[in-house]
């Protein structure tokens, strides 16, 4: 039981989703929840790649059954012309993620052993480019789903013995072994180092790791981890490596997985060195990167919302009409009115005069992320009436009162 020692500390207290290959890895770290009283469920997901696929998830599934646990399964299959171990990487954790948020779980536990977090380095190294964290990281965030890894200072031989010696039933994948993978290949080099080769590596990872900290102290005066201040003079002197670097820690802080290239992230830089006023760069489908009066940030993406207002009376938890406010007369003789993006709208009558929509966002330097969530009122027939002004701080008197962050929540939502 000496192994047991060495896995990182679990609460007791909370429900953990145990993601299970049927690896030696995962089943010593199913078998270790189980002796100690965790709380949890096991995900898994069936590639239909190996013959062995079907006989893996009947394994896991008549070993939980002694046991009473549960076990989600996804059944996929992979598309033509596709990078097997992306593709398979992207899944799995897609799916991890989204089972975990229904089932209102906050960690998943991934049983990365020592060789893991060797063989990512190793692959990083070889790779190049920036990494905020070299190696594997005990623990990460996606989406607000917390990734744990438990088992990184165990060997993979350590948890193969330790099936064997609690006869736990496990498979080897024999994809292991193809050395056409390039983790394949660095795994099987790295059986033939000793100890004082793998602590050489450590030691280097460590040393890398402390450099991108001391990188990140540094600059952290602009805003960091929520955002980058362009216009600091301390930002003048950033080089592309350093800035990748913020930016990577940006994503990461907001819960966002998306990888970004160098050629990317030096593109990005010649915009700010550029001064554009508002910039937005979509990450994935919910996030974006924006760089707004020299303010870099990652922000979730608005939706379109449409409320429909039948009456004065007709009040909701967003929206309501001032009556006393000197421009109720545009709308009075119009009901029912609806609220919408004002983006929607293009252009608008006031006083006699036609505003451009995009035009009068520019002219009150509104921030990019707010224009698609503010709002105007339109008529039954979809003319955009009127479009409340936009001020850091709100003044009284306005015809449609709203809160503007409570606004922006309900459209990231």
């Amino acid at each position: 039981m000496k192994l047991l020692k060495k896995v990182a500390k679990l609460s007791k207290e909370e429900k953990y989703l145990l993601t299970c290959s049927y690896g030696p890895d995962s089943m010593a770290l199913f078998h270790y929840l189980l002796i100690n009283g965790y709380n949890f469920e096991v995900a898994h997901v069936n590639y239909h790649i190996l013959e062995q696929a079907d006989d893996d998830e009947k394994g896991i599934r008549e070993f939980a059954s002694k046991y009473n646990i549960k076990v989600h399964v996804l059944e996929t299959h992979m598309p033509k012309g596709v990078n097997e171990e992306i593709w398979a990487r992207e899944i799995r954790y897609e799916y991890f993620v989204k089972l975990a948020k229904e089932l209102h779980i906050k960690y998943v536990l991934v049983a990365h052993n020592e060789g893991d977090y060797i063989e990512t380095y190793l692959l990083q190294k070889n790779r190049g480019g920036i990494y905020l964290k070299y190696g594997l990281e005990k623990e990460t965030k996606r989406e607000g789903v917390v990734i744990y890894r438990p088992l990184l200072n165990i060997t993979k031989k350590e948890l193969e013995n330790y099936c064997l010696e609690n006869n736990i039933p496990y498979s080897i994948d024999p994809s292991n072994f193809d050395t056409k993978f390039q983790r394949n290949k660095i795994r099987h080099d790295i059986k033939d180092f000793n100890k004082e080769e793998i602590n050489k590596i450590k030691l280097e990872i460590k040393e890398k790791n402390l450099q991108n900290l001391s990188i990140l102290r540094k600059y952290k005066s602009l805003g960091l981890p929520n955002k980058i201040n362009t216009l600091s003079l301390l930002f003048s002197e950033i080089k592309l490596e350093e800035f990748h670097l913020l930016l990577i820690y940006l994503i990461k802080k907001a819960g966002v997985f998306c990888p970004l290239s160098e050629g990317r992230v030096r593109n990005f830089l010649e915009i700010i060195k550029v001064k554009l006023a508002n910039y937005r760069e979509p990450l994935t489908s919910e996030y974006a990167l924006y760089f707004e009066y020299g303010v870099v940030s990652i922000k979730k993406l608005t939706k379109l919302y449409s409320i429909k207002i039948s009456s004065t009376n007709d009040l909701n938890h967003l929206f309501s009409i001032n009556v006393n406010s000197k421009d109720f007369s545009i709308i009075k003789n119009e009901f029912p009115i609806f609220i919408k993006p004002a983006i929607e709208g293009v252009k608008y009558q006031k006083n006699d005069s036609t505003y451009k929509v995009n035009r009068e966002f520019i002219a009150w330097k509104m921030p990019l992320s707010i224009r698609n969530a503010w709002p105007g009122v339109f008529n039954n027939v979809g003319t955009l009436l009127y479009v409340p002004r936009y001020q850091k701080r709100a003044k009284k008197g306005g015809l449609l009162i709203f809160d503007l962050n409570e606004l922006i929540r309900y459209c990231q939502n």
